[in-house]
């Protein structure tokens, strides 16, 4: 990876997606004050929060969609970094410092999007009266620690799996026959996407026969496994491929 080249990428993706998200999160901690104290905040004032929250929510997810389309699509899939960047950096150079922190940066933004109101929700019962929160959310503050972060570490885990594949199927696909650089991106998706699910049906089976194995453990197992095997099979064959030249 090349400092410059890395730097240079988060400090785009910060600035396009993480204002964004502090402002969606900031919204939605006002929004759960609110409803605790729903009859202190008019109901008017409750709906423009809850509103906001939604239009915030929607603009945080297409500005990751955005820049995971600039960042695997447009600059890496179509070329534009290589042909932007040039000498002196390595094609597997450039993918690495753009691809990784796109897909940390981005996964923890959309594990904070998905699950950041888990979190929210957490901090809130440390503030406010048993009764109030368990009538508000139907459940006693003492168990959202667990469903908190159980909901943010499967949702970080599943997004940085899901990139790294995504990252190693761009890799395979522009290694073999780049005139048909979608039609070996199409394949190369479905073989992951199928061994995924065998994994995911193993992982249920050995969790119904064996209780004290639990499913969410086996999967985390093969995440972490992915993640490895993705990173270093997308580097060997970058540097192997693409830097031929």
């Amino acid at each position: 990876m090349n400092g410059k080249l890395t730097l240079d990428t988060i400090k785009k993706l910060l600035l396009n997606n993480g204002l964004l998200l502090l402002a969606y999160l900031a919204v939605v901690t006002v929004t759960t004050s609110a409803k605790i104290n729903g009859n202190v905040v008019p109901r008017s004032v409750r709906g423009v929060l809850e509103q906001s929250s939604t239009v915030l929510y929607a603009l945080c997810t297409a500005s990751i969609v955005i820049s995971l389309y600039k960042t695997f699509v447009a600059d890496l899939l179509l070329g534009k970094s290589y042909k932007y960047y040039s000498l002196p950096y390595k094609k597997s150079e450039i993918i690495f410092s753009k691809t990784i922190p796109a897909i940390i940066i981005e996964s923890l933004i959309a594990a904070l999007l998905f699950s950041g109101h888990l979190l929210i929700n957490l901090v809130m019962a440390c503030f406010f009266e048993e009764e109030y929160y368990t009538a508000v959310y139907g459940a006693e503050k003492l168990i959202w620690p667990y469903i908190s972060f159980d909901s943010f570490v499967s949702c970080l885990m599943t997004a940085v799996t899901i990139g790294f594949l995504i990252l190693l199927a761009l890799v395979v696909s522009r290694s073999f026959d780049p005139s048909k650089t979608f039609r070996n991106l199409f394949i190369v998706i479905v073989i992951e996407v199928l061994v995924n699910y065998i994994v995911y049906t193993v992982a249920m089976i050995v969790s119904r026969y064996n209780p004290e194995i639990f499913a969410s453990t086996v999967m985390l197992i093969a995440m972490i496994a992915e993640i490895i095997c993705s990173i270093i099979a997308s580097k060997r064959l970058a540097d192997k491929r693409f830097n031929v030249a």
